[in-house]
């Protein structure tokens, strides 16, 4: 009976000791790695997917309104989805929670994506040799415009409250984008 006893002890000491010991390992992550090289993980990421042949397929799931969050239980900010239905004021495409409401996350910027949530901004063509900029709202901090010429980011110079200089002239028929956040 005795020898029992011992038996359940050492059993116990030793099931608790591992678990102690498992739960000081320095080489344990929370981190997940999907894909190509999974050895190599970002330290910011707790999911890093990589791929050179692949994408990342989004739950699809029929949302009934942007202000309801069926079928799922409640709205939970960051949850992203791609929605499958045309009803009420839904059509299909990628749409993220912000806690509240959905939000659909492209809404025609023509691959601006998650900026749709940016208000503030304008969309033109040059003119041949432009490099005058009226922006979306009044400046108040230089720091919160971006200039993109045919998608790529450039530099610019304030020319006044409400118009910037591009450090490259922009040729006839570039497209222009400024975003301005509030």
């Amino acid at each position: 009976m005795k020898h029992l006893k011992v038996n359940q002890w050492l059993g116990r000491s030793t099931m608790i000791l591992f678990l102690l010991m498992l739960g000081n390992n320095s080489n344990l992550f929370s981190q997940v790695k999907i894909g190509d090289n999974p050895k190599s993980i970002n330290k910011d990421a707790a999911l890093d997917i990589e791929s050179t042949n692949k994408g990342l397929l989004l739950p699809r799931i029929s949302l009934n309104s942007t202000t309801t969050s069926q079928p799922l239980s409640n709205f939970t900010s960051g949850m992203v989805v791609f929605n499958t239905s045309t009803s009420n004021d839904l059509t299909p495409g990628i749409y993220y929670s912000d806690g509240t409401k959905w939000i659909r996350a492209n809404n025609n910027l023509n691959g601006a994506g998650f900026l749709s949530a940016v208000q503030n901004y304008v969309e033109t063509v040059a003119t041949d040799d432009q490099s005058t900029f009226k922006t979306p709202s009044i400046i108040t901090d230089i720091n919160k415009i971006f200039l993109y010429r045919n998608g790529v980011l450039i530099s610019f110079t304030s020319k006044n409250n409400s118009s910037i200089i591009s450090e490259l002239p922009c040729k006839q028929g570039d497209q222009i984008r400024i975003i301005q956040l509030l």
